[in-house]
């Protein structure tokens, strides 16, 4: 076993595909390929993939229109490349950025203020701690600094359809997200979330009429875990329609 190798866990039923990213001893410390999940196994308890899992695609309906921007601040680079792409493949504009958790709230307001996107994503990793209580905030890996960022972001514009977030990560806090200004989070039931459901959740947003609820049933039915893993509030889309069509 060495570190880039992938693998997934026996004791888990290979339900997850990870890049090995560090040994200690007999510890491997693990990255979900698809899944926002850091993790950690014993060496014994690994086995090797030959091949990645083909992440599945999910195909957009592409309208004629002026679709909305997306500032995306991720905590994992890897994550943000994959994302990045993805989202020029809907043809959406988006500005990407790499950051720890801990330093979103710190950077948020300037990056707004230079962009003026009209969705916002922060992500990265969470966790509910081993033993955690899911309503002790403390007990998560990066929930409070998610929440940070959204009251920053909330502070520059309150308004939650000029300013569409999406926040979290897998196994976040789904709740204390919502109630700080979130329009979509992660977790309701604490699962883990693919790479991709914030740029699912926002490109669909992206290109919805502004004159437009989004549906909230069928944009949170493309998303790895749907309802278990994403939940949100009533959100007007942000793409306006192009004359003469």
């Amino acid at each position: 076993m060495k570190i880039g190798d992938i693998v997934s866990r026996k004791k888990y039923h290979q339900d997850i595909i990870f890049e090995v990213i560090d040994i200690q001893e007999n510890i491997c410390y693990l990255r979900g390929i698809e899944y926002r999940l850091i993790a950690d196994s014993e060496i014994d308890d690994l086995e090797l993939v030959q091949e990645k899992r083909v992440i599945e695609d999910v195909h957009l309906p592409q309208e004629k229109c002026l679709k909305g921007s997306v500032l995306h601040l991720d905590g994992d680079p890897s994550y943000l490349k994959m994302c990045m792409k993805k989202y020029q493949e809907y043809g959406i504009r988006a500005y990407g950025y790499y950051f720890k958790e801990e330093e979103f709230a710190s950077k948020i307001t300037n990056l707004l203020k230079k962009h003026n996107p009209h969705l916002l994503v922060i992500t990265g990793h969470d966790a509910l701690k081993k033993n955690g209580h899911k309503r002790n905030s403390q007990d998560y890996l990066h929930s409070l600094d998610f929440v940070e960022a959204i009251k920053k972001a909330r502070e520059y514009q309150p308004d939650k359809d000029a300013l569409v977030i999406f926040a979290g990560a897998c196994q976040s806090y789904y709740e204390l997200l919502v109630a700080s200004g979130a329009n979509f989070a992660s977790s309701p039931s604490r699962k883990n979330i693919h790479a991709l459901d914030p740029v699912i959740i926002t490109t669909q947003i992206a290109s919805t009429n502004i004159k437009e609820y989004v549906d909230l049933e069928k944009v949170i039915e493309k998303t790895s875990f749907k309802q278990l893993g994403v939940g949100g509030i009533d959100t007007r889309g942000v793409a306006r329609n192009l004359y003469p069509r």
